[in-house]
């Protein structure tokens, strides 16, 4: 009986250490197969992570080479989408890949793509910019050169070029007239509409009255264009340059004058020095960078 009792005791031990065993295997196959299984999916995001960020950057790279703002703001997405990419390989770049760092990996995975529409939008808004940049600039370049083309026009067709006087503050000229001088002994001037005679111009006109113009000095050029189709211009004798409906003219003499909105008569004298040729003259009178008023005056 104690034969027996001992022979059933070695049956159990054994029976339960087999029991053991095997459930000790299913258990080192369940965690084999789920490593497996992790590394296995590991490696399939990692692959489709890199498909990911390299579509993303050759997206970008689309927009390089346009212009430097462009090429700044793709080279600002491709670091950032670098780092992103760097951050993500060290998730899963383990012995050992848990769970948690897969859940962790898709999560962060999902930021790639958030981060590529997000430079994609500020790209196509800084396109958008620059087109409408472009767009105003040849409607600029386009009324400048239109404007250019009235340069004999009326003064209310100048004031489009400066942009800023107001249409009601133009200055208007009256009665411009330009005579010829020559001065008798005592220094008594003398008109004369001969040329050989003629030692200096003498431009007379008045300013007329405007309630709405600014009060106080005011630049007045006077430019005298002769014969030939040149501006008569002696720097020693008081010509210079000033900016006329956006560019640079030459004026042949020039007054400052004190307005205060009422009318004010004025002359302007120019001395040349040498002969005036005989002639059609065209004499005109500038204020605040506008044609103003202009004639024509004979010398024989």
């Amino acid at each position: 009986m104690s034969e027996e009792k001992k022979s059933n005791s070695k049956r159990l031990i054994l029976i339960l250490v087999i029991i053991a065993l095997i459930i000790l295997n299913g258990v080192f196959i369940y965690v084999w197969n789920t490593n497996r299984q992790l590394k296995e999916e590991s490696q399939r995001l990692l692959l489709q992570k890199e498909i990911e960020y390299q579509k993303a950057v050759g997206e970008l790279n689309l927009f390089k080479g346009k212009n430097a703002q462009l090429d700044s703001l793709v080279e600002a997405a491709n670091m950032e989408l670098a780092s992103k990419s760097a951050s993500l390989d060290s998730l899963i770049q383990t012995n050992k890949v848990t769970a948690q760092q897969l859940e962790r990996f898709k999560r962060e995975n999902g930021k790639l793509n958030y981060y590529k529409q997000l430079y994609l939008e500020k790209i196509d808004s800084l396109i958008k910019a620059n087109e409408n940049l472009q767009v105003e600039n040849q409607e600029l370049r386009t009324v400048i050169k239109q404007e250019q083309r009235r340069s004999d026009e009326l003064v209310d067709e100048n004031v489009k070029l400066s942009n800023k006087v107001a249409l009601g503050a133009i200055l208007k000229v009256q009665n411009l007239t330009v005579e010829g001088i020559r001065l008798r002994s005592g220094g008594k001037e003398v008109l004369t509409a001969k040329a050989k005679s003629t030692e200096k111009l003498k431009a007379c006109f008045t300013i007329g009255e405007n309630r709405v113009a600014n009060r106080g000095n005011k630049a007045i050029y006077l430019r005298v264009i002769g014969p030939e189709g040149v501006t008569l211009w002696i720097e020693d004798a008081g010509s210079g340059k000033f900016m006329a409906e956006g560019q640079e003219t030459l004026y042949t003499a020039s007054a400052t004058i004190d307005y205060q909105q009422e009318s004010l008569p004025v002359c302007i004298y120019w001395t040349k020095g040498t002969p005036f040729l005989e002639g059609v003259y065209k004499a005109e009178v500038y204020a605040d960078g506008l044609l103003i008023g202009e004639s024509t005056f004979t010398l024989r």
